[in-house]
């Protein structure tokens, strides 16, 4: 009887809209050279700028990533970490830089366990929440290895930014005001908090302490961060705020290029970041359990496209939440994530008329070739920070690059002498030390970042795209891909449409989260099929995505072959020429 209901529904609801008026507007950016999409648009200005002088997308990468720094330090910086996918337009070779933070050499697995910790959230704030910052690392790398340009070329931009200002706009002025109290705790000095309060909206927010990083290291090198003044000044912040790091933890920080996870999906190869971000494995996972559906026949953000990606959703995560760790420390069946196989059989728990309650984890190993572990597994943030951006040059290289303090403002330290916010990433650890992601040292905190390169199925870049939004960066980046893959969306029309995000873990599904924006018939009629539905006003919650299309009806150079998008729910803009 209720499949008949369910199915009588169907039928009403089916052909409902895919989104009703939502409260935003596709700005697409068209351009015949090169192209940054980033979430600010000074940014993206910077690493124009560096293209225009003859840099390639590596050079205007770390331009943009040094610029973001400024504009955006609530989001990432030199005091943090990230990951950088880039494609090489010679060779077609595709290489992932990970220069992710690592625990200090004094964590432990009990480290955050005790109450007393948790009550004073010690992997949130403060000197024990800070782990060892990569940035600086991964960005001589890039310009030492692929660029063609010197730190202090691609600097200069955002040396300009730091000593004359910037506009400090009333999200801004949101942001530093939501954090203050860990601000004014850790860093009353900070530049921004000017006077004991929050920057204002409409001032000039001026980091001449971050230019003095920005010219201590051009002058130096790595050296002045891992082994020198900065990474002195660094330690004695840390140390000061009640953490424990040493000068140790930065001469021993290791980067590391390696391949990235690769997928398919329709034809189209997707190229992400391994762990320890989970991201690129899960995107791949959610495209394989999809690519089962005639997504393309289901109308955008239908009822029977909603409900299927739901499904997919949870079985991810739980997946996600049993498996995922830093391979250095841990065995993660990747192939078994990844395998078509695998997602056809998960594919086939989804049912049409059923909303699944209890999620337990697959069974990916047998997918695998290896041994099977039972692990205890951990969730990973929940927050709304970290920064993503995407370039193209007139040469057809690219670049996908995320990067993150974690939380906003990080840990709340910044570095007096140097104006370095620093990072959080301790609290993307477990705090149960029998997790798969407990604390160790030197190893890397699981996350969610996915830079992400895609070829069409003729092998030629198509799409480089990225996104914040903790484990929502998953859920994005696969919705995106399919507006853009299924639906024939251009950039920014498919990085605006209204999103769904669905968790599930310790074998329980988690609500449905719907963005402001979809149909409500639509909502009403999966609240009908058994979903539990938590409706959420349109915002970054949902991830924040920047990205850029390529597209060969157009000749090489010819005005509009790159087309860009940037999130309204930020203030992302592509800049192109």
């Amino acid at each position: 009887m209720r499949k008949s209901f369910v199915a009588l529904l169907l039928v009403v609801f089916v052909f409902a809209g895919s989104a009703c008026a939502a409260d935003f507007e596709v700005q697409e950016v068209l351009a015949g050279e090169g192209m940054v999409s980033s979430a600010h648009e000074l940014a993206s200005r910077a690493g124009v700028e560096i293209l225009q002088k003859g840099g390639n997308a590596i050079d205007a990468a770390v331009a943009t990533m040094l610029a973001l720094n400024v504009v955006e330090p609530n989001a990432s910086g030199i005091g943090g970490g990230g990951f950088m996918t880039i494609r090489f337009a010679k060779t077609g070779e595709v290489v992932e830089l990970d220069y992710r933070e690592v625990a200090p050499y004094s964590a432990t697995k009990d480290m955050y366990a005790s109450e007393a910790s948790k009550q004073a959230k010690e992997s949130v704030i403060g000197g024990k929440a800070v782990g060892v910052p990569g940035i600086v690392m991964g960005i001589f790398t890039a310009l030492n290895k692929y660029g063609t340009m010197s730190f202090a070329e691609v600097a200069e931009p955002a040396l300009r930014l730091a000593e004359e200002g910037f506009e400090v706009h009333p999200m801004q002025n949101g942001i530093i005001t939501d954090e203050f109290d860990k601000l004014a705790k850790y860093s009353p000095e900070s530049a921004f908090l000017p006077g004991g309060l929050p920057a204002e909206a409409g001032t000039i927010l001026k980091q001449p302490e971050l230019a003095k990083a920005f010219r201590l290291l051009a002058a130096e090198g790595p050296a002045a961060f891992y082994r020198g003044p900065i990474g002195e000044a660094v330690v004695a912040a840390v140390n000061k705020a009640g953490g424990d790091m040493s000068m140790k933890d930065l001469n021993d920080y290791k980067m590391i290029i390696q391949e990235p996870v690769m997928g398919t999906y329709r034809g189209y190869s997707i190229y992400s970041t391994p762990p320890a971000s989970s991201g690129g494995t899960h995107i791949v996972q959610l495209l394989n359990i999809m690519e089962n559906f005639p997504v393309a026949q289901w109308k955008h953000n239908s009822p029977e496209y909603l409900h299927h990606l739901a499904e997919a959703m949870k079985m991810v995560f739980a997946d996600r939440q049993r498996y995922m760790a830093d391979t250095a420390f841990v065995d993660v069946p990747l192939a078994g994530l990844a395998s078509k196989e695998y997602a056809k059989m998960l594919a086939g728990k989804i049912n049409r008329y059923s909303v699944m309650q209890e999620v337990l984890p697959g069974d990916p190993w047998q997918f695998d070739g290896g041994k099977k572990t039972a692990y205890i597994g951990h969730d990973g943030n929940k927050h709304i920070s970290t920064s993503s951006f995407s370039v193209v040059d007139s040469e057809g290289n690219i670049v996908a690059s995320t990067n993150t303090v974690n939380y906003f403002f990080g840990s709340g330290v910044v570095v007096p002498e140097y104006g370095i916010v620093l990072n959080n990433e301790m609290d993307d650890f477990a705090q149960d030390p029998k997790s798969v992601n407990a604390p160790e040292p030197g190893k890397r905190p699981l996350s969610s970042m996915s830079p992400t390169i895609v070829l069409d199925p003729e092998g030629r870049p198509f799409m480089s795209l990225g996104s914040a939004g903790a484990m929502r960066i998953i859920t994005a980046m696969s919705q995106i891909i399919m507006n853009v893959v299924d639906f024939g969306m251009t950039m920014d029309k498919a990085i605006e449409q209204p999103r769904i995000f669905n968790l599930a873990g310790g074998g329980k599904a988690g609500k449905l989260l719907v963005e402001g924006g979809i149909d409500p018939a639509t909502v009403m009629y999966l609240k009908l099929r058994g979903h539990d539905i938590d409706e959420r006003a349109r915002g970054g919650y949902f991830g924040t995505a920047q990205g850029i299309l390529i597209n060969y009806a157009k000749g090489l150079h010819q005005h509009g072959r790159i087309n860009g998008g940037a999130d309204s729910r930020r203030l992302g803009v592509p800049v192109g020429f």
